[in-house]
């Protein structure tokens, strides 16, 4: 066998693997092409999709953003609109003043005086002179109570027996404004008139005043008259004592000291007391007693005259004990104190007779209260001073007599003549 026998056919044999080879390999690089291109539309087709996918979340987060930032909004227009104060629809009631604006401003002078109590003189002196203290100045929101109008509807409250519903529809202004402008104005005349008419007299005027009740009334070192008043008030709230029985009501007592014209020169109150119509029980009061011992002197070089319920004092002279066993120069002296004692009873029926806030019970705060009495004495001593007219018909029973140009009851002036003839008689 020749050589070229067995070679031939295994180069033929090698071709052919060779060949089948390519063939594999050319089958294996198209179909790794074809699995790239595959790949590649694939992640094409991913592509797409995820970025299609990240448009609609983008649109969805921008679209939930949206409606969020609306609803924040609308969480917070509510909760500012409830938090934010409320513009009222009506900033004032109207309400008509034609009352003061045209029928007070036509009254005569009688007819002033009946309501106000004072003369027009004297209302245009406290509004000259509290003008500091109660000018309002106006806003922008509303225009202020005019200063006339708060002294006018502080007198017309302090001078009637009414309340504050009745003052505030009559002056066409709110209540809570009438209880503003009254507490102001009594603040006010506390402050700037009491100094100047609620004063101490010196030294000249208590001589002049011991020789008015010598000569008037026949008591020597006596220089002025001591009395009180019972100003009944509401409960207070945190008042715990109980009333003790049914006659009895609470009041705040005034004392007061009246000279010769019947003007307040010392003023005290004390705390709401239960009292009783039938009871002449008076309180005392440490530092009136030191004001008195001072004036009076401590040697007793004068004496204030007082009723029989008041504590002994050395500045305080008391009529003798009503019993049986009175001489008649102790029935005199009792009948010359109880006559001079008419000068500070004629001074708190002119007041209670012009101020009638003070005859019914006032249902104001007690400190309220007090400074409204207060205040009352003060514009009594004030109208006294002014010499304003004082009606008689202010007065509910017969006024006093008066004896050598003062005031005197008819009973006690024949008392005292009948008793001063049996003296000469004995």
């Amino acid at each position: 066998m020749e050589a070229a026998d067995v070679f031939l056919p295994a180069v033929a044999w090698c071709r052919a693997r060779q060949l089948q080879d390519n063939q594999t390999e050319a089958r294996r690089k198209k179909r790794r092409l074809q699995l790239q291109a595959t790949r590649r539309l694939r992640l094409k087709k991913l592509h797409e999709t995820w970025m299609l996918r990240e448009k609609v979340c983008k649109q969805s987060r921008l679209h939930r953003l949206c409606a969020h930032d609306k609803w924040m909004k609308a969480i917070t227009h509510h909760f500012l609109r409830d938090r934010m104060r409320r513009r009222p629809k009506v900033w004032f009631h109207p309400r008509t003043s034609n009352w003061w604006e045209s029928t007070a401003a036509t009254f005569t002078d009688d007819q002033w005086l009946q309501d106000f109590r004072v003369s027009r003189g004297t209302f245009s002196y406290l509004c000259t002179t509290l003008k500091p203290q109660l000018k309002r100045q106006d806003t922008t929101y509303r225009l202020c109570i005019p200063l006339q109008k708060r002294v006018a509807l502080t007198l017309y409250k302090l001078a009637n027996p009414c309340d504050y519903k009745t003052v505030a529809d009559l002056f066409a202004v709110g209540v809570a404004s009438v209880c503003r402008c009254v507490h102001e104005f009594c603040t006010a005349v506390i402050e700037v008139l009491k100094p100047q008419l609620v004063v101490t007299p010196n030294t000249s005027q208590l001589v002049k005043m011991a020789d008015f009740f010598y000569h008037t009334y026949g008591i020597p070192q006596c220089i002025s008259v001591l009395d009180s008043m019972h100003i009944a008030v509401i409960k207070p709230p945190h008042y715990q004592s109980e009333q003790p029985n049914r006659e009895s009501y609470l009041a705040i007592l005034l004392h007061a000291v009246v000279d010769d014209k019947g003007m307040f020169w010392d003023l005290t109150m004390n705390c709401p007391t239960w009292m009783n119509d039938s009871s002449g029980e008076l309180l005392e009061c440490e530092d009136f007693s030191i004001r008195m011992l001072n004036v009076c002197g401590t040697d007793s070089r004068c004496f204030i005259i007082g009723d029989s319920g008041y504590p002994s004092q050395h500045w305080l002279l008391k009529p003798y004990t009503n019993t049986s066993w009175l001489t008649a120069e102790q029935e005199l002296f009792n009948t010359q104190i109880s006559q001079a004692r008419s000068v500070s009873q004629c001074a708190f029926e002119r007041l209670k007779g012009r101020w009638r806030c003070l005859n019914k019970r006032n249902d104001c705060n007690v400190d309220i209260v007090k400074d409204m009495v207060e205040t009352c004495c003060v514009l009594h001593n004030l109208c006294e001073k002014n010499k304003d007219t004082f009606l008689p018909d202010w007065i509910g029973h017969e006024p006093l007599q008066t004896v050598n140009g003062k005031p005197q009851r008819k009973c006690e002036t024949d008392s005292v003549l009948a008793l001063q003839q049996l003296i000469q008689d004995d």
